[in-house]
């Protein structure tokens, strides 16, 4: 039995905001139990943290999804046991995430890890019938990057896109479309040639400009240049 002990920091990307607690590991052949103690998280409005593992995926990580702590108390008292069958991945970290989305991470071995470069494992891929997407509103929803977890799983690389990329860290979020069925996920941009050349390259095929779409944006989340839309990329579904 292996057993050591790692803080609890609140992260932005790879930066360490501050210390809220730690985590207690013991590593056995068939099981790994992980006690969580914390204090400073939760803010009134706060309810419930969800609880992903931070597992290795050959050059990346994602964090598997394994339940939710409830707020009873200031401080966190918490045991998860992870059974080695039932994930056959290697667990690296935790991740609590709040619904916020602010992100408290301990990693095993105390490596540097980017927070938001870890997409975490939806709940369920969900196969949508012909009969449900026809009742179904057209929706234009404004996510981060880590919500392309939501995706099926073959669309996750999208997550690494250099365009996507690019519209991302320029205007802090990307654009969820479905429209009659079909799931389109849209990067921030100006319509000029350079960057309709660059979105081509990169599988961001059509412009759109999203007028009395609803969609709330900061300052930090556009450019009122008339031509400031959305390069948009249909994404299959689970076809």
């Amino acid at each position: 039995m292996k057993r050591f002990t790692q803080y609890l920091y609140e992260y932005q990307q790879s930066e360490r905001i501050k210390n809220i607690g730690f985590v207690k590991v013991e590593q056995g052949i068939q099981e790994e139990r992980i006690q969580i103690q914390a204090r400073g998280i939760f803010f009134s409005s706060i309810k419930k943290l969800k609880v992903y593992l931070v597992c290795r995926k050959e050059d990346s990580y994602e964090g598997v999804f394994q339940g939710e702590i409830e707020k009873k108390k200031p401080f966190i008292q918490y045991i998860l046991t992870v059974s080695k069958k039932e994930i056959e991945k290697e667990v690296c970290g935790i991740i609590l995430e709040d619904e916020e989305h602010k992100r408290y991470m301990a990693t095993w071995n105390g490596e540097v890890i980017n927070v938001d470069m870890i997409l975490t494992e939806p709940l369920k891929e969900m196969e949508i019938e012909e009969d449900e997407i026809e009742k179904k509103k057209d929706i234009y929803e404004k996510i981060q990057r880590r919500d392309l977890a939501r995706l099926p799983r073959r669309e996750w690389k999208l997550a690494n896109n250099n365009f996507l990329l690019h519209g991302f860290y320029n205007y802090h979020h990307l654009l969820w479309i479905e429209e009659e069925g079909e799931l389109y996920i849209g990067v921030p941009g100006v319509n000029h040639a350079r960057e309709v050349q660059a979105a081509n390259a990169f599988g961001f095929t059509e412009f759109r400009i999203m007028e009395n779409k609803d969609i709330e944006l900061t300052e930090d989340e556009k450019n009122l240049r008339e031509d400031f839309g959305y390069f948009c990329r249909r994404i299959k579904r689970n076809e």
